[in-house]
């Protein structure tokens, strides 16, 4: 008898314990499970979600992630997600820029690894990667003393010609300016993430990754199951108890 009463009290205490670990699960489960079965009615899949919180879940890009520059006077030039966009319009995949060279016919974006040549309109003409240029990584990109466009790196300072062909090598000295950002109005950004990921995930869509655990990756999931183990734990041991309790003999009251 005095051994069965510390098993019953340490059997209750873990009873305790799991059904309060598993009490928020089930919240999260009973919440998202009622609003995913009126989807229709809530119109989850017409509301999108653009958190940058969320859509890291997602790796996707958000309005924070993106870098702008002005060209051509009053054009835009953005960096997102290993992206160049020209005015919201896709134009090449590239490194963040480290110069811009504005010209006629042709306008040079400068990167760490490539050029990439367009015209005045904006339109893609190419881009050429480290085997077509005399050094592997550029560093910077600045002017001569004569106001030459001057490509710097490692390896040694190189001019180009005025098609951007061929490359000489300079070694006089040279002037440095960092290529300057600006900030895009909310409306321009918008547009740019649409362009690039289509607007953002969609309410239903988080709330069944949600559901599942799936939202937090693998660790989440794994919660889920622990979870789901500790109910089944929870269910199964209060079942037992109650049949045990129910075959006990029943003590005749005395009167």
């Amino acid at each position: 008898m005095s051994l069965q009463l510390p098993r019953k009290r340490t059997i209750l205490a873990w009873h305790r314990w799991l059904g309060l670990a598993s009490a928020l699960f089930l919240l999260s489960l009973s919440i998202t499970g009622l609003a995913l079965n009126h989807t229709e009615f809530l119109k989850l899949d017409q509301v999108q979600i653009k958190s940058s919180v969320i859509l890291d879940r997602y790796g996707m890009a958000s309005g924070s992630s993106i870098d702008a520059y002005r060209i051509h006077k009053s054009d835009t030039l953005a960096h997102l997600n290993g992206q160049l966009f020209y005015n919201n319009a896709p134009l090449a995949s590239a490194d963040r820029p480290l110069g811009i060279i504005e010209g006629a016919p042709i306008s040079v974006v400068a990167t760490e690894a490539q050029l990439i040549y367009l015209t005045t309109d904006g339109e893609f003409v190419e881009s050429i990667d480290s085997s077509q240029l005399p050094y592997t990584t550029l560093d910077a990109v600045g002017t001569t003393t004569d106001g030459r466009p001057l490509l710097i790196s490692s390896a040694g300072n190189w001019t180009p010609d005025a098609d951007w062909i061929e490359f000489d090598q300079y070694q006089a000295s040279y002037n440095v300016a960092p290529l300057e950002t600006i900030t895009l109005d909310e409306a321009s950004a918008n547009s740019l993430l649409d362009a690039f990921q289509g607007g953002g995930v969609s309410l239903y869509r988080v709330l069944l990754d949600l559901h599942s655990g799936r939202l937090f990756g693998w660790g989440g999931r794994t919660l889920m199951d622990l979870s789901a183990i500790a109910i089944i734990i929870l269910i199964t041991s209060g079942i037992g108890g109650w049949l045990r309790k129910s075959r006990r003999p029943k003590t005749p009251q005395i009167t």
